[in-house]
């Protein structure tokens, strides 16, 4: 009766075992063979779900850096006669000896960079009696003119045109001008009505203007 029971015993015990290994068996299986653990390894393999570094082309900054592109603008230098074009603009000079005259002078910049004035010209009328270097009109306030490659700028010389009685003539056949902060010269050939020679006037009616970047 004993034997009897204690190979009941066995078998029952025999039997948990063999349950109890399938059971680890197709825990095992599962582990294996299932789809959502394949998943984030294939979307590594992928990169799709990998970072971008912040400074890398693909984040849109390396592709600037490697074309050469300025990232800043440029610091204007002063403009100097060797940088200028000098010409008279169109529509300046006297009309007639009965009304002031203005001769404006337009100055572009022909360099490649960019360049800055600020303040009077000197200017120098060149003429039958000699040279005579125009005072300033205090009454103008300067403005620092930056000029762009091609960029244009302005100095006007307001003038008295001779009208007789009594007067002398000062018949100009060039205006020499120095840029401003410059020892460089440029001449430009005058176009308006001769002025009246006040060149030993304390306060004549001949002088020239800052330079402006407006008519």
């Amino acid at each position: 009766m004993r034997t009897i029971m204690r190979n009941r015993q066995l078998s029952v015990a025999a039997g948990l075992v063999a349950v109890l290994g399938l059971g680890v068996t197709a825990c095992g299986s599962d582990a294996a063979d299932g789809g959502g653990a394949k998943a984030p390894a294939a979307a590594s393999a992928s990169g799709s779900q990998q970072a971008v570094p912040a400074n890398s082309p693909a984040a849109g900054q390396g592709s600037a850096t490697a074309s050469g592109r300025a990232t800043t603008t440029p610091r204007g230098r002063t403009c100097t006669a060797a940088d200028l074009k000098a010409a008279l603009a169109g529509g300046t000079g006297a009309q007639s000896p009965d009304a002031p005259g203005a001769e404006e002078i337009e100055l572009t910049n022909r360099s490649g960079a960019v360049c800055t004035m600020k303040g009077y010209p000197g200017v120098d009328l060149v003429g039958d009696k000699g040279t005579w270097n125009l005072p300033r009109f205090q009454g103008a306030q300067a403005e620092q003119v930056t000029l762009q490659p091609g960029g244009k700028a302005y100095v006007v010389i307001d003038y008295l045109p001779f009208a007789g009685g009594g007067a002398v003539e000062f018949k100009v056949q060039k205006i020499v001008l120095t840029p401003p902060d410059d020892t460089s010269q440029l001449t430009v050939q005058w176009s308006g009505a001769s002025p009246q020679d006040q060149s030993g006037a304390t306060h004549p009616g001949t002088y020239v203007r800052p330079v402006s970047a407006k008519r």
